[in-house]
């Protein structure tokens, strides 16, 4: 990282200075027979270049003056090293910033179908791992950007903004009028009620899942345009009860999601015009391995374990338990 590589730059510098103010302390005090003061003084002249006189008179010691040059040039050097550096701290970083800023404003631009996350706390990274780790495109947001530096390696890659989601100029940096879905996560419900409102009115057809800690407000939160509504500490109560009463269903769907060699998520897959009108066997789902159908959704009910003569039709909904990379070529292949 560039911020690491500068502040290297500058400790060397800074230590290298330290040295040359000693050397050339040590080495005036041997020329002066001992004035530890007046050497020292006589270092800081030579270093910033005032140049007043020879405190220490060298004018009979061709030794002393060459010693004079040396600690010049290279104290000269060093404290430009130093300063170069310093300024570099500030002003490259705010470069970079800029850089980074337009190239990734556009390259949000040209992204479709894309998963908006608002709010990288806790629960917004980890709704942006689960997303990279399914190999969804997504976009970050924040408006603090101390939360979308030293991101895990899964989201290394993946473009991020820092600005407000209650602006609507940032949200459409963001390009949510092509995004297939936000998150709202942040730490207070009024900003999340506020970005939902906002998200709405920019595109009618994203879907909106919104955080709120108080599960009261999920009729406001409705209203305001929220498709579903999550409560951590809702769905927190729910985990512990299930943890209790069948740690082996909660232990199965964990080593499911985290299993280190087979990456496996119940997924669902829409049927496209091209499938319409044909069978589950036709879909050969039986050359993906770790593919199971669990269900067909169609007209908001399901089918479970469905016969492989079962008729399907566009829009119908698959219910898979798969790997992310089946799941790409699946839905590339019949959506």
């Amino acid at each position: 990282m560039w911020l690491i590589d500068v502040l290297r730059r500058i400790k060397l510098a800074g230590v290298l200075f330290l040295t040359i103010i000693a050397i050339g302390t040590v080495g005036f005090s041997y020329f002066g027979h001992g004035q530890w003061l007046n050497a020292f003084y006589m270092t800081t002249l030579t270093l910033t270049t005032i140049g007043f006189h020879e405190v220490i008179d060298l004018s009979h010691s061709p030794a002393g003056r060459i010693f004079t040059v040396f600690i010049a040039f290279s104290g000269v050097g060093i404290f430009t090293y130093f300063v170069s550096n310093v300024a570099a701290l500030f002003i490259e970083g705010d470069i970079r910033r800029s850089f980074y800023k337009r190239k990734m404003e556009k390259k949000i631009s040209k992204m479709e179908d894309h998963y908006i996350v608002c709010g990288l706390g806790r629960v917004g990274r980890t709704i942006a791992e689960e997303l990279a780790i399914t190999k969804r495109d997504l976009v970050l947001a924040d408006v603090a950007q101390e939360n979308l530096e030293d991101l895990p390696e899964e989201l290394a890659n993946t473009p991020w903004l820092v600005g407000d989601c209650t602006d609507e100029e940032f949200l459409e940096h963001l390009s949510i009028g092509s995004a297939k879905g936000i998150f709202i996560c942040t730490r207070e419900d009024n900003t999340n009620l506020v970005i939902c409102l906002t998200a709405r009115q920019l595109s009618s057809k994203i879907k909106i899942v919104v955080r709120s800690k108080d599960i009261h407000l999920s009729n406001k939160l409705k209203r305001a345009g929220a498709d579903n509504i999550i409560s951590p500490n809702h769905i927190g109560g729910i985990r512990m009860a299930s943890e209790m009463m069948h740690p082996s269903v909660t232990s199965f769907l964990d080593d499911m999601t985290r299993n280190a060699s087979i990456s496996m998520r119940i997924e669902e897959i829409a049927i496209g015009e091209d499938y319409s009108g044909k069978c589950i066997s036709d879909l050969k789902l039986g050359q993906y391995e770790h593919t199971l159908l669990l269900a067909v959704r169609e007209d908001g009910a399901y089918d479970y374990i469905p016969v492989q003569n079962r008729e399907l039709k566009k829009g119908s909904q698959l219910i898979l338990m798969t790997t992310p990379e089946n799941r790409q070529a699946i839905e590339e292949r019949i959506s």
